[in-house]
């Protein structure tokens, strides 16, 4: 049966070290993941990010229909929920911004000027920098975890310590959790399954199909099932194997990893075994029967 090695081993001191690191990724993963959930509940179902108390998407016109709106409050706002016949929308004063900057067809922070949310200013730079940024560090936590998880697996193999069923579990669901978090929808974009950390662009359009659907078509139950299942209970799911794989890598690093005491005894054992003669052999020796 094999022993575990001693915690203050070159083996022991590995193994903690490797504990050490991949608990530090999960933290990295577990943060990620929880920032875009949030983040997406308080952009969907609160008015704080909003001007004006209530998310609006805007439309805009292009400049050659410009001159069909001469009057500045005069233009079409769509407000979720609400007839279309509300027309008037301060907002875009009270944000620091003229109309005509609105209205006109230029690049904002990668949107075409035309259909947007009516988001605050720092609302709408902080998610664009939040988003991508959490996105990054989740993949690459992701997938330095499953290679820490691979290694450890390596070094109890070698140490011929116990706990390789528990790592290669958790190396099973660290791969399985690098799948759920690999953003599929920009590798490969008719992939039906997406990744679970998602991008500003992609939730902006979702928040514009959820707020304003397209023209005779209302957005049905099970469009808000998907949409609720894809940025809450995807991520809620990963968050559930990434439990999963750090309690088998736990409980693997501590069949591995015996204690002191135990390993103290454990040498002795050996030591008194291996120190103990042998009884002498022969037609000489004491005790032998002839």
């Amino acid at each position: 049966m094999s022993a575990p090695v001693h915690p203050y081993g070159d083996y022991g001191v590995a193994l903690r070290t490797l504990r050490s690191g991949r608990n530090f990724l999960g933290y990295v993963l577990f943060f990620s993941v929880m920032l875009q959930v949030v983040g997406f509940i308080l952009m969907r179902f609160t008015t704080q990010p909003y001007r004006g108390g209530n998310p609006v998407i805007v439309v805009h016109h292009l400049p050659r229909h410009r001159s069909a709106w001469s009057n500045p409050t005069q233009q079409p706002v769509l407000r979720a929920g609400l007839p279309e016949s509300l027309q008037h929308f301060p907002a875009a004063e009270a944000d620091g911004q003229s109309i005509e900057n609105y209205q006109s067809d230029r690049m904002v922070m990668g949107e075409k000027a035309g259909r947007r949310l009516n988001l605050r200013r720092q609302w709408r730079e902080s998610y664009y920098l939040i988003a991508p940024i959490a996105q990054l560090l989740g993949l690459l936590a992701s997938g330095s975890q499953a290679i820490i998880i691979f290694v450890t697996l390596l070094v109890i193999l070698v140490a011929q310590a116990p706990g390789v069923a528990n790592m290669t579990r958790s190396f099973i669901w660290s791969v399985i959790l690098l799948f759920m978090v690999f953003p599929w929808q920009y590798v490969l974009p008719g992939f039906p399954i997406p990744g679970v950390l998602y991008g500003w662009h992609e939730l902006h359009s979702t928040l514009a199909l959820a707020f304003l659907p397209p023209p005779g078509h209302g957005i049905s139950f099970d469009q808000r099932l998907l949409i609720v299942g894809r940025y809450v209970l995807w991520p809620v799911l990963a968050l559930v194997v990434m439990l999963v794989t750090a309690e088998r890598f736990r409980a693997g690093v501590r069949l591995a990893i015996g204690h002191p005491l135990q390993s103290m005894m454990l040498g002795d054992n050996r030591g008194a075994t291996a120190s103990a003669p042998r009884p002498a052999s022969g037609p000489g020796a004491p005790g032998t029967k002839i």
